[in-house]
């Protein structure tokens, strides 16, 4: 009879033990020591405190939770915040006065925060608080990544205590070795911007005209200054006549060659008037080459700002492509062109500066204008290249952003002020 009665003991023991051992909870779970902060929803191979779990199970502050290849895990936090566990990824979770503190090690976690909810990436700690959601994923065990989905989420250097703020959609890299950031590739295409705005020609004064006062030209000024001198030597001689009536014939004499000054005067104004209308023309197109040649200027100085623009742009997309050979080796080829480019532009603005300064002082070009426009349009057209080159590269390496890149505006020369 004892002995039966130790077998059922030994057998009751047995069953309890193999309980305990099985259940993914540990002895600590029956402590106060260690509160409850929620409940932990499986899907696949998830491992909480180091134990499979089918389905669901308490989650303690200090537990470690893994989920494994194909496994999924949902943690709802007594405060009312959710966190998400994609495959392949171990995080640690407790709670102290300030909130809920996750530390990762590995993977992908998104998360949407009631409360102030920590989540530590050595050196980098990101904070989310007031409905705030995003997601955060270690891609490498030098690089890691944030994004913000809504609401305001900070993020904190610990060991140099800079930091920054990301609202809703923004994105960054984070360096875990170097403790740098930098914007992803779909925040940096966002970033290119928009075309150049084109130059336009001044207004012209028309060929003969004053700028200022009454509107009229030389020869009419003339026309007026003669006439009042004829005005002035009639009433001249008709005060002579009559006050020396016997010295008609002196005065008819002097008329006459009066007349023949006023015929002379006229020839001479007509002569002014012809060279006139030639001197202003040739300062009309003197005044028309110098406006053309500060739009082309203009232009080209536009152009570099672009250039240089989509050269850092180009450079923050080599440095975040450096595990991706083909890709890079495409970005340092983008770069030599934009620094050929580059150089082909000084040299262009040289030459534009030195026609500007033969036209100031009168002169003509030893380069004329058209072929100036020639080399500003071949190079724009270039420019639009790389643009487009590096749209496509930024759009295959990104999940938005990539068509944000515009064109290098043409700059707009109106007929009339065509380039000699």
């Amino acid at each position: 009879m004892r002995t039966w009665d130790f077998r059922r003991l030994m057998a009751v023991a047995l069953v309890l033990t193999t309980a305990f051992v099985t259940m993914p909870l540990s002895a600590a779970d029956f402590s106060t020591a260690r509160p409850v902060i929620g409940s932990v929803s499986a899907v696949g191979s998830v491992e909480l405190r180091g134990v499979g779990i089918s389905q669901e199970g308490t989650l303690f502050s200090g537990d470690s939770l893994r989920s494994n290849a194909k496994g999924y895990a949902k943690v709802l936090i007594g405060t009312g915040s959710k966190i998400e566990l994609q495959e392949r990824t171990e995080i640690r979770i407790n709670r102290d006065a300030s909130g809920i503190q996750i530390a990762m090690n590995s993977g992908l976690v998104g998360f949407t925060a009631r409360t102030p909810l920590r989540i530590d990436v050595a050196p980098f700690e990101v904070t989310a608080s007031d409905d705030a959601s995003g997601n955060v994923v270690i891609m490498s065990t030098t690089s890691a990544g944030v994004r913000a989905i809504n609401g305001k989420v900070t993020v904190r250097n610990l060991k140099t205590s800079e930091s920054f703020v990301l609202t809703n959609g923004d994105e960054q890299i984070l360096g875990l070795k170097d403790g740098a950031h930098a914007p992803s590739l779909g925040q940096i295409a966002s970033n290119v911007p928009a075309p150049v705005p084109a130059p336009k020609p001044a207004p012209q004064t028309p060929a003969g005209k004053t700028t200022g006062g009454l509107a009229m030209d030389t020869g009419a000024w003339l026309a007026v200054i003669g006439g009042a001198a004829v005005a002035g030597i009639a009433i001249w001689g008709v005060v002579e006549a009559h006050n020396n009536k016997n010295d008609i014939a002196d005065l008819s004499t002097k008329v006459t060659g009066l007349s023949g000054q006023i015929t002379t005067l006229q020839g001479t104004i007509t002569t002014n008037q012809t060279a006139n209308a030639a001197a202003q023309a040739a300062l009309q197109a003197q005044i028309k080459a110098v406006s053309n040649a500060a739009a082309i200027a203009n232009a080209a100085a536009q152009q570099q700002a672009q250039l240089a623009t989509l050269a850092a742009l180009n450079a923050q997309a080599q440095a975040q492509l450096a595990g991706n050979a083909g890709q890079l080796a495409l970005a340092n080829t983008i770069a030599g062109q934009i620094a050929t480019n580059n150089t082909a532009l000084t040299t262009l603005q040289s030459q534009i500066s030195a026609a500007q300064a033969t036209l100031a002082a009168g002169g003509t070009p030893a380069i004329p204008l058209a072929t100036l426009l020639a080399s500003e349009e071949a190079l724009r057209a270039s420019n639009n290249t790389l643009g487009g080159s590096l749209k496509q590269l930024l759009s295959s390496n990104s999940l938005q952003g990539g068509n944000s890149i515009g064109t290098v505006g043409t700059p707009i020369i109106s007929s009339a002020s065509t380039p000699a």
